[in-house]
């Protein structure tokens, strides 16, 4: 941030300098021919195209046309963004029925969303799992886990000794396979929790224990294992050593101090972990497409990247894919043309993108955060008032077609999130 603020800073400099050396410009003239489209000048500004009469050459103006461009209140953005939020009816309609100068296009505000929306994802940290012993390992999901796996290997051998013949040939021994892998994938995570469990609380009680004895400022190692083998002396080493055993010399092997902090796995970690298992399977038709898969997972952050890339190059999809269903629920309905469509789903669109910043960026203040989730309630009541106003609906008519319009966004949301996650992933 400071290297932008220096840089304006220069360029302001700059530009005063410049005015400085190149003195003042005669005013812009009132006559003669336009330098962009040669037509005859009557005022300060062409009648045919609305360029300036006179182009301005200043350093300093390249300043001025970008906060003018940026923060002027009459530009088109700042008329069209409050019309997006609060009055979207009105807005596509006026559009669709021809009233486009004062508003900025359908298309261009819905990737200025995309923009914004996509720049307060940016800011959203990557999620830690924290694995803590003493959270949910327990003997007990240990025990239904492998219950759970001894009734998919009888599934299993009960599938391969009398198949149904009404299935397809070998789809039910498939699904009891897969069923196995899964169930056993879950037995081995409950026994390595379980026995994180074990040996963290070993060493608790063994802290605590030589605390007791010796003084909270001794700190006793312990292992798996109850006693282990000085390479000094030969001696067996036990907890119970006095506190001048602990200072060694440097040249033995002493067991590192075991740090009291939960271990923490990232999720680049268990993308790595899954992309390392032998039952890594994305598609079983398509191999390539699985070790292609596979190899992107071995670089999760390199994947994280390709898939929000895809994200943004392909946004302008969800507007096409939106278009059918948008039809399906006019279709009887006459005077409308696929145009009209478009233009509504651009505009519904946008507020939706809007709409996610809002509920990302606020997520991030301390003393509203819990507010952020009650934004999305605002997603169905802005759809009912944007479609009764932008095709002239009655109340009944505009809540029906907001319910199924609510279940068609799922689905191409659905739709668009597959396809972002193969194309980043396989492409």
């Amino acid at each position: 941030m400071t290297g932008e603020i220096e840089a304006a800073g220069g360029l302001a400099t700059a530009g005063a300098v410049a005015g400085v050396i190149e003195g003042r410009e005669p005013g812009p003239p009132g006559e003669g021919a336009c330098s962009n489209c040669d037509a005859q000048l009557t005022g300060p500004y062409c009648a045919q195209c609305g360029q300036h009469a006179y182009p301005r050459r200043k350093l300093i103006h390249v300043v001025g046309e970008l906060l003018h461009g940026l923060f002027y209140l009459e530009t088109k953005t700042w008329r069209t963004l409050p019309m997006v939020l609060f009055r979207p009816g009105t807005l596509t309609r006026n559009y669709v029925y021809g009233k486009r100068a004062r508003y900025l296009s359908p298309l261009t505000t819905f990737l200025l969303a995309i923009f914004l929306m996509f720049f307060a994802f940016s800011t959203i940290e990557a999620p830690t799992n924290i694995r803590d012993s003493e959270v949910t390992a327990s003997a007990e999901d240990l025990v239904d886990a492998r219950r759970e796996l001894t009734q998919a290997q009888e599934e299993l051998e009960r599938a391969r000794a009398n198949p149904d013949p009404d299935e397809p040939a070998g789809l039910e021994v498939s699904l009891a396979e897969n069923a196995v892998r899964l169930a056993q994938a879950e037995v081995n995570r409950e026994e390595q929790q379980l026995a994180r469990a074990q040996r963290r609380a070993q060493e608790e009680a063994a802290r605590r224990q030589a605390e007791n004895a010796n003084g909270p400022s001794v700190t006793v190692e312990t292992t798996e294992t109850p006693a282990t083998t000085s390479p000094a002396t030969d001696q067996p080493a036990t907890s119970e050593q006095p506190p001048a055993a602990a200072e060694a010399p440097a040249d033995t092997q002493a067991t590192p101090p075991v740090s009291d902090e939960p271990e923490v796995e990232t999720w680049q970690d268990a993308m790595r972990d899954a992309a390392k298992s032998e039952d890594f399977t994305v598609s079983s038709v398509t191999p390539e497409l699985n070790e292609r898969i596979r190899r992107k997972f071995e670089n999760p952050d390199l994947a994280l990247y390709q898939v929000q890339d895809a994200a943004s190059r392909f946004s302008f999809l969800l507007a096409p894919m939106s278009l059918p269903f948008i039809m399906l629920l006019f279709l009887w309905k006459r005077g409308l043309t696929m145009y009209d469509h478009m233009a509504y789903a651009l505009y519904a669109l946008a507020f939706a993108a809007l709409l996610f910043s809002a509920v990302v960026l606020i997520g991030k203040i301390p003393f509203i955060s819990w507010s952020a989730g009650w934004l999305l309630a605002a997603l169905p009541i802005h759809m009912w008032f944007h479609l009764k106003g932008a095709y002239a609906l009655g109340w009944w008519s505009a809540t029906w077609r907001t319910f199924f319009m609510l279940n068609f966004a799922l689905v191409v949301a659905s739709f668009f999130l597959a396809l972002v996650i193969i194309l980043g992933l396989a492409g």
